[in-house]
């Protein structure tokens, strides 16, 4: 079942109050010395807070972009050249000119720091979500599918996703004496030989799993019908059991908030990446979850445009 701790790690209100805090604690202190110091009245100092924010963040936004682009080259060092492997870097540069060009009105400076608090607390939710240990009482353990190679076999982020499920199995069966079910779960590519869950399913078989633990999921086309056709099979095998499913360091949070959406009772367990290779696919993750939040992002967008609109009515 989930846990208090999980819902609060996988809402995006929890995204909300973390980047409210970021920049919000700091502007008490800032307002209490502007105030103090006798520069002017509550009013000024809140339109001059966004671009002082702005300037203290900017060294750690710098900091990013480079570890972005190390983490990059030795990507492209190791994995081959792609054009995609420049994501990380390409991120950095956007956001250090979103917060160079933006600070010099109060509705851009305003969106920019938004922007920075949403990413920063992404980055703390998706640590939490990473670092989580679901219980041992699980019915099921669902493995989320990604690429495999061109003969079928598990490429090293697959193998270590269904690797870190096989121990999962073993920890919990020693612990509590409770065996799980696994479902691994994905669909074929147009360049896969075959479905991401039937290669999960060789892989497991053939590394000791009895052939009746396995449950395979073949007509997933993205990790929210993961979910969903994961749901239906435990649906048919076992109503509302208890779940965790398994994906990479970088893929939890975003995992956790599909798995709710599409009503699966279900925590997230991370499994490992190369630490060149995570920053790369986390920045993915960043971009996804804003837009998988849309909706919020739009309205937010109105909130800085009226407070805005009231400090310039406020200034005449």
């Amino acid at each position: 079942m989930h846990t208090r701790k999980w819902d609060l790690i996988c809402s995006y209100g929890s995204i909300l109050a973390v980047g409210a805090a970021f920049f919000g604690i700091p502007m008490i202190a800032w307002m209490a010395a502007y105030i103090m110091s006798g520069r002017g009245g509550i009013l000024s100092g809140i339109l001059g807070y966004p671009g002082i924010f702005l300037t203290w963040t900017l060294p750690l936004v710098i900091f990013q972009t480079v570890s972005l682009l190390i983490t990059d080259l030795v990507l492209i060092s190791r994995e081959g050249f792609r054009w995609k492997r420049f994501l990380g870097v390409g991120f950095g540069i956007a956001c250090i000119l979103m917060n160079w060009l933006c600070r010099f009105t109060f509705f851009t400076s305003l969106l920019a720091c938004y922007a920075e608090c949403t990413i920063f607390a992404i980055s703390v939710m998706s640590s939490c979500a990473a670092l989580y240990k679901p219980g041992l009482n699980n019915e099921f353990v669902i493995i989320l599918g990604c690429a495999i190679g061109k003969d079928g076999h598990l490429l090293p982020l697959l193998r270590e996703r269904v690797n870190r499920a096989i121990r999962f199995a073993w920890e919990q069966e020693i612990a509590t004496g409770k065996p799980v079910r696994f479902i691994p779960s994905g669909g074929q590519g147009t360049d896969e030989i075959m479905s991401e869950g039937s290669a999960m399913t060789m892989y497991l078989v053939s590394h000791s799993a009895e052939e009746y633990e396995v449950l395979s999921e073949r007509k997933s086309r993205n990790t929210y019908e993961n979910f969903l056709y994961s749901r239906e099979i435990i649906e048919e095998q076992s109503p509302g059991a208890a779940v965790t499913f398994i994906t990479t360091n970088f893929h939890v949070l975003r995992s956790g908030m599909l798995a709710r959406k599409a009503g699966l009772n279900a925590e997230g367990l991370a499994s490992r990446a190369k630490w060149y290779f995570w920053p790369n696919g986390f920045v993915r993750e960043i971009m996804a979850i804003v837009v998988l939040y849309k909706k919020v992002q739009i309205a937010a967008v109105a909130v800085c445009a009226l407070l805005s609109l009231a400090a310039i009515i406020m200034m005449r």
